[in-house]
């Protein structure tokens, strides 16, 4: 009965979209809202109005007054091309054969699963994707399925009058390599390290660095509504801010603690959300898909796995989920559950260290090297030195509410045993229906992956001066030259 549903309300789709296609430009499409995503790269939580007061970010901090700021949304991959496509599709990266970072043997999407530009396309709407620096050129996509081309153009300016834009703005920062801000200058002696990492002066310069990387980020913010402004658009443009996943740090992106997965999320949807308002609820970026579906007037398919999380039909999550599979070079497969209290991570290769060869990492990274080098010499102290073991445990548990580092493994703690049955059950039971459509790599392509990432760290070493074959000792050396 449910596939027979399905299917009729997929001929109603295509019938549908027909009609639209055929009549874009109805009075009830120039009336829907343009719907803007401003997406920035590796942005974590580190904002001022998320509460980091060492931070400067006045256009973010104007967006969050005049919008919602939500407080526990997460990614559904803590790297960019599995969380990307997750995003376009409305589903979870294994859903759509997307788990691995960079897919060599990309694959078309599932049948029946389409990526959210068309069902805007066919309500009318101008679907962009543009670059925050330079308008005229596309934004980054880093999707891991073939997809051909899903956007009109780089830019809403490029649509015909009166249509409606569903419009994408990438913005590079906090992305590594970080840059300088020099109308801010973050002082590292200032900055308050998060309690995950040592309190050492490399990591607090590098800290320092990317703080002022995100006040770049907040100066392209500022821009953009600015321009949505000028335009006389902002009135009826919902604006939605997000990161792609979390913050670039050692312990935090490509892994699935809270630094990796956790980003900033604000919506701005004028006469319809009350302005200043905080929301703590659960949300995953894959609802920011159907919620923008929703938001445009148009129906959600049945299929897409992101919940509608704003307006009258929403639905709230009680568990959230996390995908981490190859990383470039770093091959590993864990899956994670969070109900906003507890968080469950199942290390399915728990033989494989967390602190592997990632040449992404040892190149761009200082901590990487660094706690190499402090490691062999004993002085890499715990809790941060259980991150050099050389396994990880099968199953780890965290209480996010009192240890929101997660530094403190509950999960032998027999007094935690309930919760971690209860969320490991649940996560394995999501996983048979998550994973349908997942096809592990074969050797032959993670060992290309890895030979191109072997390319990649040794001509990046080069054009630092370094080898592909110095010391940990030696890139610490480069990086205190770079930073201090």
């Amino acid at each position: 009965m449910i596939q027979l549903k399905f299917k009729i309300w997929q001929m109603v789709l295509s019938v549908t979209s027909l009609i639209l296609v055929a009549e874009p430009y109805s009075t009830n499409a120039q009336q829907s809202p343009n719907i803007l995503w401003i997406v920035a790269d590796d942005l974590g939580v580190e904002l001022g109005c998320y509460g980091n007061a060492e931070v400067k970010t006045p256009n973010i901090d104007r967006l969050a007054s005049q919008g919602v700021r939500f407080t526990n949304a997460q990614a559904a991959s803590p790297v960019c091309s599995p969380s990307r496509s997750s995003l376009i599709t409305g589903m979870y990266p294994p859903s759509i054969n997307c788990q691995d970072h960079r897919t060599i043997d990309m694959t078309e999407l599932p049948k029946g699963i389409r990526p959210i530009t068309e069902y805007f396309k066919a309500a009318g709407y101008f679907c962009t994707n543009g670059s925050a620096l330079d308008r005229s050129k596309p934004g980054k996509e880093d999707y891991n399925f073939k997809s051909g081309n899903l956007y009109d153009g780089t830019d809403w300016a490029q649509r015909k009058p009166g249509q409606p834009f569903f419009a994408q703005v990438q913005i590079y920062n906090p992305h590594r390599p970080f840059v300088h801000d020099p109308d801010n200058p973050v002082n590292p002696d200032h900055v308050h390290m998060p309690a995950c990492y040592p309190d050492h002066p490399l990591l607090r310069a590098d800290w320092a660095m990317y703080l002022e990387s995100i006040q770049q980020c907040d100066k392209i913010v500022g821009e953009i509504l600015d321009r949505l402004d000028e335009d006389g658009l902002a009135e009826n443009t919902i604006v939605i801010l997000f990161g792609d996943n979390g913050r670039p740090h050692l312990r935090d992106k490509q892994f699935l603690y809270e630094g990796g997965l956790n980003v900033p999320l604000i919506v701005r949807w004028p006469g319809k959300l009350k302005p200043g308002k905080v929301d703590e609820q659960l949300v995953s970026l894959i609802d920011v898909s159907s919620t923008s579906m929703a938001m445009a007037n148009i129906q959600v398919p049945g299929y897409m796995q992101g919940n509608v999380f704003m307006g009258e039909n929403a639905a709230k999550r009680k568990y959230i989920f996390g995908f981490r599979q190859r990383m470039g070079d770093a091959v590993d497969d864990s899956r994670s559950i969070s109900d906003g209290r507890y968080k469950l991570i199942w290390n399915r290769m728990p033989k494989v260290p967390w602190m592997q060869m990632s040449g992404y990492k040892k190149m761009d990274y200082p901590a990487y090297a660094l706690y190499y080098d402090l490691h062999k010499h004993g002085k890499l102290a715990q809790p941060f030195d259980r991150f050099m073991a050389l396994q990880k445990p099968e199953i780890e548990l965290y209480n996010l509410v009192n240890d929101p580092v997660e530094i403190n493994d509950l999960a032998e703690d027999q007094r935690f045993r309930g919760i971690r049955n209860e969320l490991y059950n649940t996560l394995v039971d999501s996983l048979k229906q998550f994973e349908k459509n997942m096809v592990p790599e074969k050797p032959e392509t993670i060992q290309k992956a890895k030979e191109s990432s072997a390319s990649y760290f040794k001509a990046g070493m080069k054009k630092i001066g370094l080898s592909d074959q110095s010391t940990d000792e030696e890139i610490v050396r480069f990086w205190k030259t770079k930073l201090f």
